[in-house]
């Protein structure tokens, strides 16, 4: 089985690959590929979701075992091959790449086949456009800033132990005690 897959990006319309995946592949291989292509990181934490028409989350397949709740299934990309949970046209996934800024490649399967390939899968049949950065460094120190920019007295729940007077730190209490 040979199946054929479109990734695109909500954030640069220009950007779209074709990969092309056996059957019997993993979605590690699928992962490998792809970081390979786009010049990511492949130790970054992702996951692909498999989600129904409406892009709704279904199944996750994470990089590592996440020890999820015990009543929950849990896939890791090394263990599951594609031919396990993509079965008809037009199916769904996500593939968030960057974890800590929830941001994803909408992935969508537009060819099947029950012929073998002639060359070793996966591997990018078609592309264009530039991808996303991996990271979403600038929203992270967005907000990081914002952090840094408020009065921590303001909010007691986002208190650090720099905020703390250090006398408190001395043995015994404050006189006013």
């Amino acid at each position: 089985m040979i199946f054929l897959f479109r990734i695109i990006s909500d954030e640069n319309p220009d950007f779209y690959r074709d990969l092309v995946a056996g059957g019997t592949d993993t979605f590690l291989d699928f992962h490998s590929t792809l970081q390979k292509e786009l010049g990511y990181d492949p130790s970054q934490l992702t996951s692909f979701f498999i989600c129904n028409q409406q892009w709704e989350k279904e199944q996750e397949i994470t990089l590592i075992d996440m020890m999820q709740e015990p009543d929950v299934t849990s896939y890791i990309m090394d263990q599951v091959t594609l031919e396990e949970h993509i079965s008809e046209l037009n199916q769904r996934m996500l593939y968030l790449f960057d974890f800590f800024s929830d941001r994803a490649f909408f992935i969508e399967l537009i060819e099947m086949s029950d012929q073998n390939s002639t060359r070793l899968t996966p591997f990018i049949g078609d592309r264009d456009g530039d991808p996303p950065q991996q990271l979403a460094l600038d929203k992270l120190m967005d907000e990081s800033q914002e952090f840094e920019e408020s009065d921590p007295m303001d909010d007691p729940d986002n208190l650090r132990i720099d905020d703390l007077d250090p006398d408190m730190f001395d043995a015994g209490m404050p006189e006013d005690f």
